[in-house]
């Protein structure tokens, strides 16, 4: 059975859609694990935090989860136009904890999705942005939901086949 990754960015909307997302793979035969980055409580990363405290187990563990992944779903919502602190925290401290800074995302497969008080495009190409600078292989296809606009089922279970098929190539 394959298994993909389902790294959340937050503890509202977004952890319900990754929650979901997590639901469809199962029904599409497909492993899923979710892991909310709000939850590992990571401190704010610096140099100076780094070299006071090293890294926390706490993102050698997130590194390590990664590493043993081929395939993700990023699900975080727009914060100001970009991606939320949260996410890009914790990417800091992967990055960090791995040898190379790219190793954990350097040619994963990865899908993006946002549920957006607001517009979400900005957000989605923020993270679009860095996960490519990871050096992932980003899908062309994103899920934006929104309060008026629900997830479109049939769009995120074509993600996650995407995402399975392409890690197996």
């Amino acid at each position: 059975m394959s298994k993909i990754g389902i790294l959340v960015a937050s503890a509202n909307n977004n952890r319900k859609l990754g929650d979901k997302l997590k639901e469809l793979a199962t029904i599409e035969g497909v492993d899923a694990e979710v892991i909310n980055l709000v939850d590992l409580n990571l401190p704010l990363y610096s140099t100076v935090e780094e070299e006071r405290n090293g890294i926390p187990d706490t993102a050698k563990e997130l590194a390590n989860k990664i590493l043993a992944l081929k395939a993700f779903i990023i699900v975080a919502p727009e914060y100001n136009g970009v991606m939320p602190p949260v996410l890009n925290n914790a990417m800091a401290w992967t990055s960090r904890a791995t040898e190379s800074w790219r190793d954990a995302f350097n040619e994963k497969i990865v899908g993006l999705a946002t549920h957006s008080g607001g517009g979400g495009q900005k957000g989605l190409q923020a993270m679009r942005i860095q996960f490519q600078h990871l050096g992932a292989n980003i899908l062309a296809r994103e899920l934006l939901t929104t309060y008026e606009k629900p997830l479109i089922e049939d769009s995120a279970k074509i993600m996650i086949k995407q995402l399975v098929k392409l890690s197996r190539d």
